[in-house]
């Protein structure tokens, strides 16, 4: 039987959840802070709102900013920034390659405060800088990349789509994977290739192989599905017990628990 095991309650909202070196590295988006879980501390304050990350070849944790638009390095002692992205909307989730080059959302609009509308993928690498990897993309958010493929939930559309990757790391639509359910969110990857997608409006996570097809789902018991990842074998799940309209006024308590009987 699955076992849920607590790893954390003391959040806000943990998104893009990163397993590097013992540890679970978190965006606690709306507490404007890095941290790492279990116990929770805080790596560092965030005023530019702490969104997408992913760690380079070095060790260095790149990481998006979603307000003031920026990409920055956590060194170890410091966010450092890289790049100014200009964009009208947030920038958002992201996966960092073997390589280095990053592929990152940019939503396009404001949620909750304006219309959707198409936003991007943009893609980042320190010799080239930002540039335009995709475009009409409907809130790009979870991310991960296997092989020459790069496999992408588009929130507002309802959808996972995979993405061909191009040699200069733009990108080509290729085809919907799956229709998982309302506004799917993060996103990772098994060993098997297949994925577990949480639901941020479906209150549930649901596994699909590595071709689409439903394998189970996760409960969260009312709380919104914001993010997995794996690490140390095991899958780790975040969520919140919070709203659009309560996130909008600071109110949120956010969770990460421990799947490990996989």
């Amino acid at each position: 039987m699955r076992r849920l095991e607590l790893v954390a309650d003391d959040l806000m909202y943990p998104e893009s959840p990163r397993w590097r070196d013992g540890r679970l590295w978190i965006s606690d988006v709306h507490a404007f802070r890095l941290v790492t879980v279990g116990p929770t501390e805080v790596v560092c304050d965030v005023s530019g709102r702490p969104a997408g990350s992913g760690f380079l070849p070095d060790g260095t944790l790149l990481l998006a900013t979603a307000l003031d638009r920026k990409l920055t390095i956590w060194d170890g002692t410091a966010l450092r920034p890289v790049a100014d992205v200009e964009t009208d909307g947030l920038l958002n989730d992201m996966v960092v390659g073997p390589d280095g080059r990053a592929w990152f959302g940019d939503t396009g609009f404001r949620l909750g405060l304006e219309q959707p509308r198409p936003g991007r993928i943009l893609t980042y690498t320190a010799a080239e800088g930002v540039k335009v990897a995709a475009h009409d993309v409907w809130f790009p958010n979870g991310m991960v990349l296997t092989g020459n493929e790069l496999v992408v939930n588009e929130s507002t559309a309802n959808r996972t789509s995979v993405f061909e990757v191009r040699p200069d790391g733009t990108l080509r639509r290729d085809r919907t994977l799956v229709e998982p359910g309302p506004f799917p969110d993060g996103l990772c990857r098994g060993a098997d290739g297949s994925l577990w997608i949480p639901l941020f409006q479906g209150g549930k996570f649901v596994h699909v192989t590595a071709g689409g097809e439903m394998l189970e789902e996760i409960d969260t018991g009312g709380r919104v599905a914001v993010a997995c990842a794996f690490g140390d074998g095991a899958l780790y799940l975040c969520t919140a017990e919070t709203t659009m309209a309560d996130l909008r006024e600071g109110r949120s308590r956010g969770y990460v628990e421990r799947l490990s009987n996989l």
